[in-house]
């Protein structure tokens, strides 16, 4: 999978980077964009020090004129891969989540990355063998008191994967949506500090399931699926 780019949202700490790195080791150039220029360059010089290439783009995936401006930037440029990591996470009873904090949620983790690949398509259809990889949650198989905005932008972000997958089937690009759960991942720590980290999937193991997913080959595509430990109760 040489001569391959990569756009990968989120790309500055837990998955994002744990995909880059990955994709990095297979020669797969990487497009990172995150809204933190200090973790994005960090994970730039990681990439480098294990002979990859890779750049960074400081970009608010929810600002749509930046989105567009990006598209902009990359223009008739081929793009093989997409992931949509970015994503954000509340606790909260629905009686408690304001409006603002449910628009954040849902524009975050189901608006963004729509609209990040719709503006990506054309790029995509360039490639031989492209796909759309959104990265869910556990939620999306079971149902969890006090994460209702979550879980409510991940379920929606499941049938986006599926209805998509569908339309650019004759562009043979495929379109996945892993959910792993729980993860360990910085907004896994800021959600329960005290968890016991022996229980969680590993970010380099969602890194290979996203791996092994691209790798197929063209016209090859699987189901949505849940990634999780059997320690998690």
């Amino acid at each position: 999978m040489s001569e391959q780019t990569a756009v990968i949202t989120g790309g500055g700490q837990g998955m994002g980077r744990a995909i880059a790195h990955k994709f990095a080791k297979q020669g797969i150039h990487c497009i990172l964009i995150a809204r933190t220029e200090a973790n994005l360059n960090a994970v730039v010089d990681e990439i480098k020090e294990l002979g990859g290439t890779a750049e960074a783009v400081v970009l608010d995936v929810t600002d749509d004129a930046g989105v567009q401006a990006f598209g902009e930037q990359l223009g008739d440029k081929q793009v093989d891969i997409l992931v949509n990591c970015a994503g954000d996470w509340l606790i909260d009873y629905m009686t408690d989540t304001t409006n603002d904090k449910l628009d954040h949620i849902l524009n975050t983790n189901l608006r963004a990355p729509y609209i990040i690949s719709r503006t990506l398509v054309p790029n995509l259809r360039k490639s031989e063998n492209a796909s759309i990889i959104n990265i869910g949650s556990l939620v999306t198989a079971m149902s969890v008191p006090t994460v209702t905005a979550y879980t409510a932008a991940k379920v929606g972000l499941k049938g986006l994967s599926g209805s998509l997958a569908e339309e650019l089937k004759p562009d043979r690009i495929r379109v996945v949506m892993i959910s792993p759960g729980p993860a360990d991942t910085p907004m896994r720590d800021d959600a329960s500090p005290d968890i016991d980290k022996a229980i969680l999937v590993q970010p380099e193991t969602v890194a290979d399931m996203v791996y092994a997913v691209v790798s197929l080959p063209r016209g090859i595509t699987t189901s949505n699926f849940v990634l999780s430990s059997m320690l998690w109760e």
